[in-house]
């Protein structure tokens, strides 16, 4: 065991020097995060065919000489400047290697007169031969359009295109073949088919597992490789190893600890008493928990290969489905901010895990990533800890897990996150109420499990006459959010008695509904939690949970009747 903890204590160490990779976001004025083609443009970017520029002109007719810089960036050819065999494509054109290296490949031709024609627009049926070739599709499909024959060049090039559902034609039941297109046309034809060439079609498959108050994540590539992110509690040990075992897992190619809390690591020990690990990834937040110390003498134990990751670094889980660390900090004085943020990603599908961290991390990565993915799985539970406006719009998720237990004491979801899904247009998936939530896809299609969850909604209170506060006069005169201790004192000159006032925590949403106790005039009362809460004398114990943000928590005092008191910020 002490071969572990110096492990650990090292590679924080060593990590507290080593300088931050970031990761460039690509960033188009005229393409924000919810366009169509955003991931796209996102998806060509991280793959070197697009560069950055104030504006991409997605909506720019695409010439012939860009659609073959763009093709043969896309498939890895020679753009060194050549002479070509067009006479209208000289040597010093910057477009010349990727259109020479283009037409020895096979993908693009000039025409009759030895002219290339460099900046004519490129319609529909030239997109349909360009992305046939390159991407050396054979198959037809035996679907037919009212305004194609196949007397025309483009016609089997179309034919096959449809096959590799790179596009469906139109509604009306046309192709258009003469119709021009745009970049960002070509942008989502190139991408669907560099997916479908990079992922082969095969699913892949993420399991968020209904662990009550807590997180488990299964990721599954195509490729058949396992990692598991988090194991919930101990209690729910037996239960995730039940599920990997049904979803035809024998090994874990990787395990995640996002960080040391009970909720998150607990299940992990079933696991590794179950299955073969062969990488352990871990926060490297040093806890003393009985939990944390016995994951770490069974990752010793076991000999299982133990990493802390940073910032920016990409784990070697598998060569098509990649998985980023967006967030690490193991000097963190909270668990919670020292939560690992991933984002993995099959073609371009992603899912940005942010295990319980907070808003001041949230808003930590926002500069730095390209954060908009397709789903989220929402940071804490639901708390409105986490999931600030700002960070749901920038990555403006097509669908949100929300994992968390039924009737939990913390009241998660908290009602504005859910509202701020909600006004993101966020599809919203529950594992208190739907169970396991598994999302699979091939790196282009994507379906959920389960049913998006409906909020419940609530009948608004009749509005009424604010109520009278009490003839005493109580002060909230100590705040200790470490200790997780806030002290009251009845400033006043007369006794209360305080059965029904509320002390309330407005980050969490969590209150303490006083007992049958009188404050004395000139005494103080002092509201105890956390591991440390004590009870007796001038000391009422709320519970042994942590209920105050260390970073911040405003706390209000409020009489038995409804009416505020007195806050402290």
């Amino acid at each position: 065991m002490k071969k572990i903890w110096m492990l650990v204590l090292s590679i924080v160490l060593m990590l507290s020097l080593a300088p931050m990779n970031q990761a460039e976001a690509a960033t188009y004025n005229d393409v924000p995060v919810h366009h169509r083609f955003y991931d796209d443009i996102a998806y060509l970017y991280e793959k070197g065919v697009v560069g950055t520029s104030s504006k991409y002109g997605v909506d720019t007719p695409i010439t012939r000489e860009s659609a073959a810089i763009m093709i043969s960036k896309a498939l890895g050819l020679d753009g060194k400047l050549t002479s070509t065999p067009f006479k209208d494509v000289p040597a010093s054109s910057p477009a010349s290697g990727y259109i020479n290296s283009a037409v020895k490949a096979g993908v693009i031709s000039g025409y009759p007169d030895g002219t290339y024609r460099p900046k004519g627009i490129v319609n529909r049926g030239e997109m349909a031969i360009f992305i046939a070739r390159a991407f050396n599709l054979k198959t037809e499909s035996t679907k037919s359009f009212k305004d194609l024959s196949p007397s025309m060049k483009a016609y089997p090039y179309i034919k096959r295109i449809i096959h590799a559902n790179i596009t469906v034609g139109n509604t009306d039941g046309t192709y258009r073949p003469n119709e021009t297109i745009t970049k960002g046309q070509l942008s989502a034809f190139l991408t669907r088919a560099m997916v479908m060439k990079e992922t082969g079609n095969k699913q892949a498959k993420v399991h968020f597992l209904n662990v009550g108050q807590g997180d488990a994540i299964l990721i599954q590539s195509g490729n058949g490789k396992n990692m598991l992110i988090d194991g919930g509690t101990k209690a729910q040990g037996a239960k995730v190893v039940s599920f990997l075992k049904s979803k035809g897992v024998t090994k874990l190619d990787a395990v995640v600890a996002s960080h040391p809390d009970a909720d998150h690591i607990g299940g992990l020990i079933s696991v590794l008493n179950n299955f073969t690990v062969t990488k352990f990834y871990d926060s490297g937040k040093v806890h003393t928990s009985d939990t944390y110390y016995e994951l770490l003498q069974l990752i010793d134990t076991k000999n299982i290969a133990f990493e802390v990751p940073k910032v920016g670094q990409k784990l070697p889980f598998d060569n098509v489905l990649g998985v980023q660390v967006l967030h690490a900090d193991s000097k963190a004085s909270d668990t919670n901010d020292a939560s690992l943020v991933l984002k993995a990603k099959y073609g371009k599908v992603s899912f940005l895990l942010t295990g319980d961290a907070d808003v001041a991390i949230e808003n930590a990565m926002l500069p730095k990533y390209d954060l908009k993915s397709t789903y989220l799985k929402a940071g804490h539970h639901g708390s409105n800890t986490s999931s600030s406006a700002g960070f749901i719009n920038a990555v403006y998720p097509v669908g949100t897990i929300l994992s968390y237990g039924k009737d939990n004491s913390y009241g998660h979801p908290h009602k504005e996150v859910v509202s701020r899904l909600t006004t993101a247009k966020s599809k919203i998936y529950s594992t208190a109420v739907s169970g396991d939530v598994t999302v699979t896809t091939n790196g282009q299609a994507h379906s959920v499990s389960a049913k998006a969850w409906t909020p419940p909604t609530t009948t608004p209170t009749p509005p009424t006459t604010p109520p009278t506060g009490t003839t005493g006069k109580l002060q909230i005169v100590k705040k200790d959010l470490s200790t997780e201790i806030v002290s009251i004192k009845n400033v006043g000159t007369t006794d209360v008695a305080m059965a029904g006032w509320r002390l309330v925590s407005v980050q969490g949403n969590q209150t303490f509904t006083f007992p049958t106790y009188t404050l004395k005039a000139g005494a103080n009362v002092h509201v105890t939690s956390g591991p440390n809460a004590k009870a007796g004398g001038n000391f009422l114990k709320w519970t042994t949970a942590n209920m105050w943000l260390n970073s911040g928590d405003p706390a209000k005092l409020y009489d038995s009747k409804g009416a505020f008191i007195h806050e402290v910020k």
